[in-house]
């Protein structure tokens, strides 16, 4: 179970240049990141050297399920909605998932996950409409292990999302935006 964590990025689908500097950095504050680079581009190399960084500092990488056909095998997975829905039985050491409605997270909770991100909290740009802090409040109580916020958040939104239930922030573009690149340094 994820605890602990604060913040938890998730690696765009599109791997920008500074990829492996930006995770040497995220893994100095982030315990956590979810892999899940788009399935043409993936390959084992770079799942290898990216576990090897975030795991040389004690960290995990989760794979997200749409690649797990790449990797034979795999402690951590994090679910899509869509799979989630269809998982019946969990073969993972730590397993969590991405939720957008009741009964996804209710799924979630039947399954015993160790996590969900309840998304998206604000609009984003081709995704579902924005649920708001009084729908993830509302959706994270159904959910008796850790909810983590997703869909247009910042570190700065922390505060808000703890006070509505939230163990903590997941993101991709608050993490990976090239304009963010100085902000991990500190």
């Amino acid at each position: 179970m994820i605890t602990e964590a604060r913040f938890i990025p998730i690696t765009p689908k599109k791997i920008p240049e500074n990829f492996f500097s930006l995770i040497e950095k995220l893994s100095d504050s982030s315990k956590y990141l979810i892999y899940r680079v788009d399935v043409m581009n993936f390959s084992s190399e770079h799942w290898n050297r990216t576990k090897e960084i975030y795991e040389n500092k004690g960290g995990k990488v989760i794979l997200n399920s749409r690649l797990r056909d790449n990797i034979s095998h795999h402690e951590c997975l994090h679910l899509t909605s869509s799979d989630l829905i269809e998982t019946n039985q969990l073969n993972s050491f730590m397993t969590g998932a991405s939720c957008h409605n009741k009964k996804e997270v209710i799924k979630a909770a039947q399954l015993k996950l160790d996590y969900i991100f309840i998304s998206p909290v604000k609009n984003v740009a081709n995704k579902n409409p924005a649920l708001g802090w009084k729908n993830f409040s509302n959706l994270a109580k159904l959910f008796p292990g850790p909810s983590f916020a997703l869909g247009g958040l910042k570190k700065e939104d922390f505060k808000i999302a703890k006070k509505n239930g939230a163990q903590g922030i997941a993101g991709i573009s608050g993490f990976f935006s090239p304009l963010n690149e100085t902000s991990q340094k500190k």
